[in-house]
């Protein structure tokens, strides 16, 4: 018994001592929970502090596009045919190309019987005229074989009369009004005539074998007179 009551005074004495701490322990049975203390300022407990996110502006630079643009070739009147068709091409391709220049056709004969035709008679088993700007340009194609053997319908005459140029002159092409010095300057090898029992006043320039020609008509023979008509390659009535 004695045993028992020391027993119980020892344990009192702890529980008197432990409850005299200065640092004010809770009772037995209880919990102690330390909040958490931000180090960057004070936050109530149970409150996250997120940084704020930071995205860096990108700047998108699309790379130089250069266009490089081929200038469409000048239109001339030449022995082999008009600087942007030649002589020997093709129709579809031609027409393609003499569309875009001159616009709408004014008149498309369609493929005829080789024979007569406007000029004479015509060439070849077959002929075709497709005339432009009201009728003052023509070009003719035929399956003669002047350019190219075997029968192919290509590209072989021209003429243009009309009362303005359609080129930019010399020096890279004669035209309408152009002077008889102009012409014998561009092409000295040229012929001019004063008496053609068909045309008058007249030039003519063959470059040598083969059916490349360029000629028409002039208002005289004199220096200042000037050209009225042109036209190249071999077409009816030649």
């Amino acid at each position: 018994m004695r045993l028992k009551s020391l027993a119980l005074a020892l344990l009192m004495s702890v529980i008197a001592a432990c409850g005299d701490d200065s640092g004010g322990t809770l009772p037995l049975g209880s919990t102690t929970t330390t909040a958490a203390t931000s180090t960057t300022g004070t936050t109530a407990p149970g409150t996250t502090t997120v940084a704020p996110t930071t995205t860096a502006a990108t700047t998108t630079t699309a790379p130089a596009t250069t266009t490089t643009t081929t200038a469409a070739p000048p239109i001339q009147f030449r022995p082999d045919g008009l600087g942007i068709a030649f002589f020997g091409e093709g129709v579809d391709a031609v027409l393609a190309i003499t569309d875009a220049a001159f616009g709408a056709r004014s008149t498309d004969g369609g493929w005829l019987p080789g024979g007569f035709g406007d000029y004479g008679v015509c060439p070849g088993t077959q002929f075709r005229q497709v005339y432009y700007l009201a009728d003052t340009l023509m070009i003719m194609f035929s399956d003669v074989e002047y350019f190219l053997a075997g029968g192919i319908t290509n590209f072989i005459h021209y003429t243009y009369r009309a009362p303005t140029p359609l080129t930019t002159g010399p020096p890279t092409s004669i035209d309408i009004g152009n002077t008889v010095a102009q012409l014998t300057a561009m092409w000295p090898a040229v012929v001019v005539t004063g008496d053609d029992p068909l045309y008058g006043p007249s030039f003519q320039y063959d470059p040598g074998a083969g059916y490349e020609w360029l000629g028409g008509t002039l208002t005289g023979v004199a220096p200042g007179d000037t050209i009225e008509a042109i036209q190249g390659g071999v077409g009816c009535g030649e």
